[in-house]
């Protein structure tokens, strides 16, 4: 929420100003400086707008942003004056506001840390590796890490989202042609052609359909609203059995498996490799999970390494984790390599999510098409079928209205 204040200082000036956070922070912090405050109320308009606006970076944009940045780093280019010159070549509207930002921070003093962590737009993941790096003097090694880790992650959404539209686009097709036929065809067809208690089955069950669609239509728009909430309610007592239920679907759960190893091992890797332990690694990323059941397993590995368990043998202790990542983990270890060998399997998982994404596809569209083909057989029948046995009725002088 943002609150739009009005203090005055220590020297009598007045100042006007608007922050985001709670009440009682905003508070306490203007307070801290020593100001008399004179108003203090929300902005609730500030604060919708912002809900609406567009707060996040795409992984394809970090990805070219942080390659940019490297290559220009490595010219002899100032920081500064690097993100200066990507800002004006810059086309997308939060990370060319998030660079203005980040270009006067700079100018004023501000680490580069807490330069990009004042933008607000940029992932932990970025936030971390910057701390890190600033502190080892190898800014450069980490803009190359992060920009692999996040053209991989493009890559990745990418795949995902080729496999997720197209089925969406179909269904949404199909259920606009479903309400079209419904509301405007089928009530003609059944003022020209009655259909009595001996119509054809397909005939009765798509008369049928369009009724309760005409009558209850509010049902299936409430319908999706309820199973959300029904999954929303049950997933909060539930988390390690709906999870358990979904990684063990065909398909679909087992590359949503190989994704989430993929992710956890590619940032594993990129933090280890820039001087993080694996414990704080792990805690890291446990911190900024949004997925309940990962965050469990991976607040249990850590536990486990605290207790004095090496990595590959707390993985080992996980059913969730394959023997190939334990073994490999375990090479890495005794090798003293383990960030190489945490981006092999990150790798490994990633090419076989890859190839699972496109067998999927190329089992969904055929099945699509032959589904679209069914139901589309199956409406025609119903008109033909009505059609064509009452043309034969008018024939044989045996008119049925």
């Amino acid at each position: 929420m943002y609150y739009k204040f009005s203090v005055l200082s220590e020297t009598g000036n007045e100042i006007n100003g608007i922050e985001q956070g709670s009440y009682s922070e905003i508070k306490n912090s203007l307070r801290q400086k020593n100001y008399y405050i004179l108003s203090l109320e929300a902005d609730f308009f500030k604060s919708i707008r912002f809900a609406l606006e567009k707060k996040t970076i795409k992984a394809q944009t970090l990805a070219v942003f942080f390659e940019d940045l490297v290559n220009m780093l490595k010219t002899g280019i100032a920081m500064n004056e690097a993100v200066s010159a990507l800002r004006e070549s810059s086309v997308e509207p939060v990370l060319t506001k998030a660079l203005s930002g980040i270009e006067y921070d700079l100018v004023n003093g501000f680490s580069l840390t807490n330069a990009f962590k004042e933008t607000k737009v940029f992932p932990w993941l970025v936030l971390n590796m910057l701390k890190v790096g600033e502190k080892s003097g190898s800014l450069e090694q980490v803009f190359e890490d992060l920009a692999k880790y996040y053209s991989r992650e493009a890559e990745f959404l990418s795949s995902l989202k080729s496999a997720v539209i197209y089925p969406i686009i179909v269904f949404c097709m199909l259920v606009g042609i479903m309400f079209y036929v419904s509301f405007k065809v089928l009530p003609h067809l059944e003022a020209l052609l009655p259909i009595r208690g001996n119509a054809y089955f397909s005939t009765r069950l798509l008369l049928s359909l369009s009724h309760f669609l005409k009558d209850f239509w509010f049902v299936c728009l409430l319908f999706p609203v309820v199973l959300a909430c029904i999954y929303s309610r049950f997933k909060k007592s539930s988390v390690e059995r709906i999870a358990s239920f979904y990684y063990k679907l065909p398909l679909v759960g087992s590359v949503a498996k190989d994704a989430a190893i993929s992710n956890l091992f590619s940032k594993l890797a990129v933090l280890q490799r820039n001087g993080i332990n694996i414990a704080d690694a792990l805690s890291l990323i446990e911190e900024t999970t949004s997925y309940q059941f990962l965050a469990k397993k991976i607040q249990k590995l850590n536990d486990l390494i605290v207790s004095g368990l090496s990595f590959w043998q707390a993985l080992q202790k996980d059913p969730f984790f394959p023997k190939l990542v334990y073994t490999t983990v375990r090479k890495g270890e005794e090798m003293g390599s383990l960030d190489e060998y945490l981006q092999s399997l990150s790798k490994y998982y990633f090419d076989k999510v890859s190839r699972s994404i496109r067998v999927i596809l190329g089992f969904i569209q055929p099945a699509l098409l032959v589904f679209c083909a069914a139901v589309l057989l199956f409406v025609v029948s119903a008109f033909i079928m009505p059609v064509y046995s009452n043309l034969s009725n008018i024939a044989g002088g045996n008119v049925k209205f």
